[in-house]
């Protein structure tokens, strides 16, 4: 069976507004994934507020080029950014105070066969560990 909903939280050592600043800026996303993937942010959109509104994105999957559009659907400054692809997946960022330092959760869903050739086929939830990490790195550096 597969999940309906796929769960990461990372403890980072940094305020919050950092972190959500840092995880709110699709191109830290696109930089932290494998290269494999060969991803490449293209056009960002922002609203007059001049937060993210959608971007585009390029990338190889099973061999082949592929392009997506991710429309930023819900954005709560320094709360949590939601972001869904014209591919299906939907991501979620939420941060939270915790101990001193910050909780970044990342969700993302999509729809069951999707994530059934993520299971088998793809590593999304390894890779998602991953960027976590290098964002967790990334951001406690800058401190």
């Amino acid at each position: 069976m597969v999940a309906s909903k796929h769960h990461h939280v990372i403890g980072v050592d940094a305020p919050p507004a950092k972190v959500f600043a840092y995880a709110a800026d699709p191109a830290h996303l696109i930089a932290a994934m494998p290269e494999s993937y060969h991803m490449h942010l293209g056009e960002v959109a922002r609203a007059e507020d001049g937060h993210v509104s959608s971007y585009t994105v390029e990338y190889r999957t099973m061999g082949m080029r592929r392009h997506a559009t991710f429309t930023r659907e819900e954005f709560l400054p320094g709360e949590r950014v939601v972001d869904h692809s014209s591919r299906g997946p939907v991501f979620t960022y939420a941060v939270k105070p915790e101990a001193g330092g910050t909780a970044l959760t990342f969700d993302w869903d999509a729809s069951r066969l999707m994530k059934a050739f993520d299971a088998v086929l793809g590593h999304g939830d390894r890779d998602v560990e991953d960027a976590l990490e290098t964002f967790k790195r990334e951001i406690e550096a800058m401190a």
